[in-house]
């Protein structure tokens, strides 16, 4: 990959002053005291303290119905005296207070009941409604000594102010080419600003079926994105593009997935109150009700009253081109809609996600040339070169090669034999004694075994003994021996515990019958399961998920062998059934069973017997504990108490005897401290998840005021756990008689509601945070290294094109965004990763995502580092060892979203579980690797 020296970041600023004009509409009192009174009797049946009204689920519908909203307040709907609606115009609101009754309704029926909610809508006034007697006009470029209420409209209506800007001129060329030519339209949406072309584009997907080449078409849109987004060390806010594809359904639906599906309208009149408006989408979820599925009420309802009813939905699902044409503004109405592709269906999309370079230079061009804008610096490429991959790369074969790669040739360190068996059998901090495999087919368990042996170097040592298990089962166990250390492979029938649970379509409560079978399945486990030495793993085969999710076991498997003292991995079977119900190996059996075997390892923090850093490639010494925070979250919809639950993680790893340890304020604030990472695991299961935990703000239980200080009252707890924490490691010797120096990360997006201080407003510069400082002596404070890291996640990071003579280019490496900080000594870094392994054979440089759907765009994100304290070391060699640690996970072939140690705690994740989970949280490697 050519390495370009600069980089020309995806942020601008305003180079003229405009005024923003906004009408502004209160909530009756008489209204709101009818909202909150039903949503605390809903809360009261729940078992819940408070009830706040649910305006999350009122705010898209609002939106849809009338466009020319800019915000919603959140506390609209509580405080008499506030705002909750901001407009661009303050049009006809007759039909507002029954589309507000039509959403009680769909929102209070299911839970208290059709009489009492209509009883309680009865004697609302729907005349109360009324816009402000004037507008208020904000500045678009406001003194920096403005309320917080300007500045929270501001971050809506200058995105708001670009995209209609761009709509004067809404047609675009990618690659400069008329047959590229895409025109832009607005989708309304309270939560980004989007812009999105139209009719959707088809793009040609190659497939290759039994070797014959087969060109197909799906058909996506291009979407842009404006975002106005905080910097650190810089005190005004920076404009934020994006571009992204959407990929829509064409081939009819026999029903639409469990959660409903994203529908996007595009229509020319208002469905408020029926005028005319420039074409634009609005975006309309479909839930489904049993095997129904329905328009959302509120919507339904009123669009029944402006005589435009949308299409139904046996209709859109049997034709899901809806319509599809160029809006013609002269023509009249015609509704047109799409069903957005998300994970949620059962369909395999054909078009690979992203955008290729030249599509971001295209639409970077555009920006300049439409809007009244100013790009802000420019990165510029760190000299000097970088560590080459630690372990040493994997041998590549020639493309028509289809034989197997010799292990040690992988890509992956920890798939090597010449790597894991010495990891497995030289760390003496991680012995590991036993490994149970429970099978369903002998294909998968012999499968199992022979993959352990040759990625441990092991062989068969004596004869295969029989065992029982607890509940009078019978199991095999076998010792298995190499030149490094042997394992006791122990392997017994499945028997009945992968089976589903038996909640079937006509189950009352599947929730609550979930948790009880759950229960009973993990008991049932426990007690099948031969007694645990040691450490000890398990390999369970499971079967696909059934159809019912609630029915789906897996969650118990986790907790039930993780109880009897197994840490647990799970494999699908190997073979799978054709059309014609004959039984054939999938392709990826072989890969799934590696996987399987080297997962099981991670979870046992088992790493490669090299040090983790080499002080001639890394210019640091090894005497550094490299250590993260990190936050585990169960939101209200993924556990049965329907309250956001956290536990706080502290990782820490001894880069010379790749010892991992955790804790949590549970653990180290009593006689535990510090525990191995296999501990750690076993300890989340008990875990005592703090339901006082208030990081899903949106939709909280409690009043204003009680959150607020118990939100402090957490974060104080925090931020003397963790500089409790680092003081420890600051202590405790990693080489003997020298003090050591500790490396502490931390993720942005994942801890910043729990430690104020992360935030860009407060984050310290060349020093360390106030909590920190105030309890370390000078010794512990020129011994920290801090930094902040932030990802791509909600675009808070921007895109970037290569500044080369061709556009489309890409690099790799470590850029310093010069010009963006308020002052010189104050810096800010990317870290760009390399390709992927699945991004080979991307797009040319000369493509457009137009041209082809089959190949990756190998649009890398860009990593944000702010070095946040830094003594004794140079800001830019810290820069570029934090960019080498993503190289330094070696159960993945290529770089991770975040360095070392975040992987070990992002997947504790697998384990963060209770059996009152409606599923497992288990993270998916792309939470790891970048999608």
């Amino acid at each position: 990959m050519p390495s370009y020296n600069t980089i020309l970041p995806g942020a601008w600023e305003l180079t003229q002053d405009k005024e923003y004009c906004l009408y502004k509409l209160r909530v009756p009192t008489d209204w709101q005291q009818v909202a909150s009174a039903l949503a605390q009797k809903r809360a009261d049946l729940l078992g819940k303290k408070y009830g706040s009204v649910p305006v999350y689920s009122l705010d898209p519908i609002i939106a849809a119905s009338f466009p020319q909203i800019v915000q919603t307040a959140r506390n609209g709907w509580q405080k008499p005296d506030r705002s909750w609606l901001f407009a661009k115009e303050a049009v006809d609101i007759s039909c507002l207070p029954e589309l507000i009754k039509d959403w009680l309704r769909e929102e209070f029926y299911p839970s208290l009941g059709e009489e009492e909610v209509d009883r309680s809508l009865e004697n609302l006034n729907n005349d109360a409604w009324h816009w402000d007697d004037k507008p208020v006009t904000y500045p678009l470029r406001p003194q920096l000594e403005s309320s917080s209420e300007i500045k929270g409209i501001l971050y809506r209506a200058i995105p708001d102010f670009l995209a209609e800007e761009f709509l004067n001129n809404p047609t675009v060329d990618f690659n400069g080419e008329i047959e590229h030519q895409l025109t832009f339209y607005r989708v309304v949406r309270l939560d980004a600003t989007e812009l999105m072309s139209w009719p959707p584009f088809p793009i040609p997907i190659v497939k290759i079926v039994n070797k014959e080449k087969i060109v197909e078409t799906e058909y996506i849109s291009f979407v842009i994105g404006f975002k106005l987004q905080t910097v650190p060390y810089r005190k005004s806010p920076l404009i934020y593009h994006r571009l992204s594809i959407r990929r829509w359904i064409t081939e009819p639906l026999k029903k639409f997935p469990y959660r409903g599906a994203t529908v996007y309208i595009g229509d020319n009149r208002r469905w408020l109150d029926g005028e005319s408006q420039p074409f634009r989408f609005m975006r309309v979820q479909i839930k489904r009700y049993g095997q129904k599925a329905k328009w959302q009420r509120a919507i339904e309802q009123l669009l029944s009253l402006n005589d435009s009813p949308l299409p139904p939905t046996d209709s859109l699902a049997s034709q899901p081109q809806y319509n599809w044409s160029q809006p013609n503004h002269q023509q009249s109405r015609q509704i047109q809609a799409a069903i957005a592709y998300d994970p949620r269906h059962s369909l395999k999309p054909l078009c690979l996600p992203g955008v290729s370079p030249l599509d971001l230079y295209s639409l970077d061009r555009a920006i300049q040339d439409r809007l009244p804008v100013i790009r802000i610096g420019q990165g510029v490429r760190i000299k000097g070169k970088l560590p080459k991959p630690y372990w040493g790369s994997g041998k590549s074969k020639n493309q028509g090669d289809k034989t197997p790669k010799h292990p040690n040739d992988l890509d992956t360190p920890m798939l090597r034999p010449k790597i894991a068996g010495a990891a497995v059998f030289s760390n003496r901090n991680y012995l590991l004694h036993i490994i149970l495999i429970l099978w369903e087919s002998i294909m998968c368990r012999d499968a199992l075994i022979a993959e352990i042996c040759q990625l441990l170097s092991l062989s068969q040592q004596g004869e295969t003994k029989i065992y029982q298990t607890p509940n009078e089962g019978q199991g095999e166990e076998t010792i298995y021996s190499g030149l490094l250390g042997s394992i006791c492979i122990k392997t017994q029938h499945v028997e009945d515990l992968t089976q589903p649970l038996k909640i079937d379509k006509s189950s009352k409560n599947k929730q609550q019958l979930r948790v009880k079978l759950l229960q009973e399945r993990i008991d049932q486990i426990k007690s099948a399961l031969p007694k645990s030495e040691g450490l000890s793993g398990a390999i369970i085969e499971i079967k696909p998920k059934p159809f019912i999710g609630e029915s789906d076991p897996k969650l118990a498997l986790r907790i039930g062998a993780a109880r009897a003292g197994y840490l647990n991995q799970h494999i699908h079977g190997l073979t799978a059934k054709n059309k014609k119900n004959e039984q054939y190996v999938t392709k990826d059996a072989h890969n799934r069973v590696q996987r399987a075997v080297s997962d099981l390892l991670r979870q046992f923090a088992i790493l490669p017997a090299t040090p983790l850093i080499d002080l001639e490639k890394d210019r640091i010494e090894p005497n550094l504990w490299l250590t993260c925070f990190y936050v585990l979250r169960r939101t209200r919809k993924t556990n049965a108490q329907n309250i956001p639950l956290t536990v706080a993680l502290m990782v820490r790893v001894n880069p010379v005897n790749g010892l991992v340890e955790v804790t949590t304020p549970s653990l180290f604030f009593s006689e535990k401290g510090w525990v191995s990472y296999p501990e750690a695991l076993q300890s989340l299961l008990r875990e005592k998840w703090d339901p006082d935990s208030y990081s899903d703000e949106t939709i909280s239980d409690t009043d204003e005021e009680e959150r607020s200080n118990q939100k402090k009252g957490e974060q104080n707890l925090l931020n003397k756990f963790v500089c409790e924490c680092l003081r420890d490691c600051l202590s405790t010797p990693i080489q003997q008689n020298k003090d050591p120096r500790v490396l502490f990360t931390i993720e942005a997006q994942n801890a910043r509601k729990e430690l104020k201080w992360l935030q860009n407003p407060h984050l310290p510069a060349n020093d360390l945070p106030d909590p920190f400082k105030q309890q370390m002596n000078p010794s512990e404070i020129n011994r920290l290294w801090v930094v902040r890291l932030r990802t791509y996640k909600n675009g808070e990071v921007p895109v970037g094109i290569v500044k080369s003579e061709k556009p489309g280019g890409r690099t790799s490496g470590v850029v310093e965004w010069k010009g963006v900080c308020d002052e010189e000594q104050k810096s800010l870094y990317f870290s760009i990763r390399e390709p992927l392994t699945t991004e080979k054979y991307p797009l040319k440089k000369n493509q457009s995502r137009l041209d082809s759907g089959s190949q990756p765009a190998a649009n890398t994100p860009y990593l944000e580092i702010a070095i946040v304290h830094h003594p004794e070391i140079d800001r830019h060699i810290l820069a570029k060892f934090i960019h080498s640690l993503r190289y330094r996970w070696p159960y993945f072939a290529d770089y991770v979203s975040l360095p070392l140690p975040f992987p070990f705690a992002i997947k504790a994740k697998e384990y963060a579980v209770s059996p009152r989970d409606t599923n497992e949280l288990e993270s998916s490697e792309e939470e790891i690797e970048e999608s």
